[in-house]
C-alpha cells in the first residue's frame, strides 16, 4: 500500500477549502444582488410616489386659487416637473433606448417611462414596451381608454401603464 504523501493531502485539503468559498461566495453574490434589486424598487417606487404627491400639490394649489378648470390640462402632463429635482437618470423626453437605471417621458404617449437596472425578479405581466410606465390620469381614462369612451374625468393620479409585478 502506498501513503499519500503530506504534500498530496494538503492540495487536496486547498482544494476542498477553495470549493467550499467558492459555493459561499456564490450564494453572498446573489443575496448581494437581490438586496441592490430591491434597493432600486424602494428608489423607484419612492420616487413614483413623489410624482404623485407633487400632482397632488400641484391639483390642490389650482384648487385652492380657484383655477379648477385648468386641472384637467395636468393629464398626460410630464410628472418630473412637480419634483424639486429630478431622479437620477432622467434624460427628458424619451429620444433613443433608455438606458438601464433611466427616466425619461414619452411625449407621444404622455408616460414617464423607467427602465430597470437590476430586473432578475420583475415579471412583465404583458407584453409590449418597454421599461415600466405610469401616466397622470384617472380612473375613468383608463376606462376610457379601455373602451373608446369620450372625454375622461374623475379624480386626477398617477396610474401604470404597465402591468408588472416584482417577486
Amino acid at each position: 500500500m502506498s501513503d499519500p504523501t503530506p504534500r498530496s493531502r494538503s492540495i487536496f485539503q486547498y482544494a476542498v477549502v477553495l470549493v467550499i468559498i467558492a459555493v459561499v461566495a456564490a450564494f453572498l453574490f446573489d443575496a448581494l444582488y437581490y438586496a441592490q434589486e430591491q434597493a432600486e424598487r424602494t428608489v423607484m417606487e419612492a420616487t413614483v410616489r413623489n410624482m404623485g404627491s407633487g400632482l397632488k400639490i400641484e391639483v390642490a394649489t389650482r384648487a385652492m386659487h380657484g383655477q379648477e378648470a385648468s386641472i384637467r390640462q395636468l393629464f398626460g402632463a410630464n410628472p418630473v416637473q412637480w419634483l424639486e429635482k429630478s431622479p437620477a437618470g432622467y434624460t427628458g423626453i424619451c429620444q433613443q433606448e433608455l438606458a438601464p437605471g433611466g427616466w425619461c417621458f414619452d411625449a407621444a404617449t404622455h408616460e414617464i417611462v423607467y427602465r430597470p437596472r437590476v430586473d432578475r425578479h420583475l415579471e412583465y405581466l404583458e407584453s409590449g414596451r418597454p421599461g415600466l410606465r405610469w401616466r397622470v390620469g384617472s380612473a375613468a381614462e383608463i376606462a376610457a381608454r379601455q373602451s373608446s369612451s369620450p372625454a375622461p374625468g374623475g379624480a386626477i393620479r398617477l396610474y401604470s401603464t404597465t402591468s408588472f409585478a416584482w417577486h
